[in-house]
């Protein structure tokens, strides 16, 4: 009789990557809260999230393998957390946070904003610069331009 790896079957169906965290915990590296990266791997862009599942912990791609060709790679992403947050990546690292709430954006439109931000921050250097103003202090944007001096040129 052969036995049936459900695990591997729901993978199939629902399309979502996963793998288990036991197997490749020592080549990811921690994001931010529950997202991770690979240290190895040279798609920086592409976020892992840490989730329970069947009493294990799994890593749960947070990008879609089915992308269009059309869509350009940006170094910026954006992601809403489980605390109504949206934090800004740039280049895989996390460079700002700020609550919906006090952005005046309604939750129900969180997702939306997380998936326009990247284009919007890649394209629009006076943006970038209203938003790292907004939501960081002169020290927190000072460290952020000495690492990525290429947006010093968008203050």
């Amino acid at each position: 009789m052969n036995e049936l790896d459900y695990t591997s079957l729901e993978t199939a169906i629902s399309g979502k990557k996963t793998i288990k965290l036991a197997d490749v915990k020592d080549r990811i590296q921690k994001v931010a809260f529950d997202v991770v990266r690979f240290t190895d791997s040279g798609n920086f862009d592409k976020l892992w999230i840490v989730k329970e599942e069947n009493g294990e912990k799994v890593l749960v791609a947070m990008y879609d393998e089915e992308e269009p060709l059309t869509v350009k790679a940006s170094a910026w992403v954006a992601m809403t957390d489980s605390f109504d947050n949206i934090n800004v990546f740039y280049k895989g690292e996390a460079i700002a946070k700020f609550a919906v709430s006090k952005m005046g954006i309604a939750k129900e439109d969180a997702s939306t904003v997380c998936r326009s931000l990247p284009e919007k921050l890649a394209s629009d250097n006076s943006y970038v610069s209203s938003m790292l103003s907004a939501v960081l202090n002169y020290n927190e944007r000072t460290d952020v331009y000495s690492k990525y001096p290429e947006l010093k040129g968008s203050k």
